[in-house]
């Protein structure tokens, strides 16, 4: 078992994609120390380590969500998965796969490519891993067609205080260890059901409001054969952030938009029709495939915003016209820019995400943190519920679950985890002084809900309309922390640290701006580079590292020297790894010797 216990690496591990501000992070508990076991006895060894020294477990994936699931709310210790991450078996004939619960969604897809495989859904943030999406999510790209992640789901491994076995969607136990966040006991391996593999055809529907666009997708998907698989929805101001990345003369209108996925799409003249009697017209191809690529990088604006602040929630595909309405108009009260993402996931329901810029360094970005829930009173007075809980959704707990489930619960989580080992304080049996705290801050939002136009010149946030009028901002404050440049990063794969990482390194850059001292063992970890530019490649907010890590080598080198005895070592070791040799042939690149770089093509 690898156990890290460094400053800089428990505050890396513990980071999510939303960060607390420091005031409130500093008066939390601590994490102590991270642990990487290796397989499920090493699991209960930390649990019987964390029984024994009266200490919390807290479990942990690619740390991609941002709702507070990594947050300490007692002395604790972090485990973290990602070093279960080997893919075990694929049964051709039963279409079955069997993984380890810490591998990424990207490479069981990627695996699966290469045997004309698919998986059934997946989601957005392709670099989570399998066993956290089910631990806190389970809707995602084709969920329209093939609905929650656990349909997939043949079996899973699971590792509870004093027990491992393994579950079956017919065991009543199964559904307490899905989207529950790790509350229960933590998944180890898990069993999917996969296809056949089947080329897509994505088209994009643009209509002038939402009341459109909403009876589009009511009325003729409905009837429309064959099915779309995806179906997501983008308002104006989400599409207004996207032509941030777009050519001047290509460009989205100010337009509603609804892109649709099909496996076998109908006849285009016929779409085209449907489109046409809702009062839309058809985009270009080249505009529905952009909007199809970035399904993968839900957080791209953060290459323009110090922060990105919002609320994730399920409503009915019917009160989504009188949401955005109420939102829309919140926005213009408080001045933010107010964007929307909704992705359908049955014909009557959808994910809908709504987010805004905000800037950690302004005193307006802790008003900011505290609309978050006056956005989510607006959606459950539209009949929604939260997508997942957290730490900050503990208010919203009795909204997601009803009486009889929380009941349930309640009860397993005693039964299973009678010492409260697992993430105690957290969505059930909350008695924690924290949980009343957030409960009065999220009933207080709710008097703001409606909106204090008067508030607006004192809550600036960051301008994204108009790339032209928009200044990037450096790197170091423009990582959204997702988590891709980790499992593409070779250095990664050879020292087993998220340190030598894009986001390790760019966490660096901060503490050196912020005149921390750092010792030298951990500045040595940035000359663990090939500067392959593979974390250039997947990065969600599109950031130019490259430069940055040359800069930060230059920095290091001036204070430390530079161990080019440990350099040339690392070099060799990495270059002659297979894995190393797969990466570059999955995105293109060329190997080529030396620490100066590979071209990227």
């Amino acid at each position: 078992m690898i156990i890290f216990g460094g400053p800089l690496e428990t505050q890396l591990y513990s980071r999510e994609s939303i960060e607390l501000p420091a005031i409130i992070r500093d008066r939390l508990p601590r994490i102590r120390s991270i642990h990487q076991p290796q397989n499920s006895d090493e699991i209960q060894e930390l649990f019987s380590y964390c029984q024994k020294n009266r200490l919390s477990l807290i479990p942990r994936g690619a740390a991609t969500s941002g709702i507070g699931c990594l947050i300490a709310l007692k002395k604790s210790i972090l485990v973290d998965l990602t070093n279960l991450n080997k893919i075990l078996d694929l049964d051709e004939r039963t279409k079955t796969l069997r993984v380890e619960a810490g591998v990424r969604w990207w490479e069981v897809q990627h695996f699966l490519k290469a045997h004309n495989l698919a998986l059934y859904t997946c989601p957005s943030s392709l670099f989570s891993t399998v066993g956290g999406w089910l631990a806190t999510g389970g809707y995602g790209i084709n969920s329209y067609r093939y609905g929650h992640v656990s349909n997939a789901v043949d079996s899973l491994q699971i590792a509870a205080p004093r027990r491992t076995a393994w579950l079956y969607p017919t065991s009543p136990e199964f559904k307490h260890f899905l989207g529950t966040e790790g509350q229960m006991g933590i998944i180890v391996q898990v069993k999917l059901r996969v296809r056949e593999a089947c080329p897509s055809k994505t088209y994009l529907a643009l209509f002038d409001t939402v009341v459109e666009a909403m009876e589009f997708v009511s009325r003729a998907l409905r009837s429309l054969r064959p099915s779309p698989v995806h179906v997501s929805f983008f308002d104006r101001n989400r599409l207004a952030h996207k032509n941030l990345w777009l050519d001047s003369k290509v460009r989205f209108p100010r337009s509603e938009a609804v892109l649709l996925s099909f496996e076998t799409p109908p006849p285009e003249d016929e779409l085209s029709s449907r489109i046409e009697k809702a009062n839309g017209t058809m985009a270009g191809k080249h505009l529905a495939a952009f909007l199809w690529h970035e399904r993968f990088s839900p957080f791209s604006i953060r290459h323009f915003a110090p922060a990105v602040l919002g609320c994730e929630v399920i409503l009915p595909l019917s009160n989504i016209p009188a949401h955005l309405a109420r939102t829309r108009k919140f926005g213009e009260d408080y001045g933010l820019s107010l964007s929307t993402e909704a992705s359908l996931i049955d014909s009557n329901k959808a994910v809908v995400f709504s987010i805004f810029p905000s800037n950690p360094r302004n005193l307006s970005h802790y008003f900011h943190l505290f609309l978050t829930y006056s956005l989510a009173h607006l959606a459950l007075r539209s009949g929604g519920k939260p997508y997942g809980i957290g730490t900050w959704n503990l208010p919203l707990i009795r909204d997601l679950f009803s009486k009889e489930e929380l009941k349930e619960r309640r009860i397993y989580k005693r039964d299973t985890d009678p010492a409260r080992l697992l993430n105690p304080g957290k969505s059930f049996l909350s008695v924690w002084p924290w949980t009343g705290l957030l409960r009065t801050a999220f009933e207080t939002s709710g008097l703001v809900a409606h909106g204090l136009p008067f508030l607006k010149p004192w809550l600036r946030v960051p301008k994204v309309g108009s790339r032209n009028g928009h200044r990037r901002l450096p790197e170091a404050e423009s990582c959204a922390n997702c988590g891709a440049c980790v499992v593409v990063c070779p250095a990664y794969l050879k020292m087993g640290t998220e340190l030598v990482t894009a986001k390790g390194k760019l966490l660096l850059i901060r503490r050196l701006l912020r005149g921390d001292s750092i010792s030298r063992s951990t500045a040595e970890n940035v000359f663990y580079c090939l500067h392959c530019r593979l974390c250039e490649h997947v990065c969600q907010s599109k950031l130019s590292l490259i430069p940055v890590w040359e800069k930060l080598e230059s920095i290091i080198e001036k204070r430390y020297g530079r161990p080019a005895e440990k350099i040339k070592a690392f070099m060799e070791e990495v270059e002659t790894d297979s894995a190393y040799t797969r990466l570059l042939d999955t995105f293109g690149l060329a190997p080529q010797n030396g620490h100066q770089g590979m071209p990227y093509v």
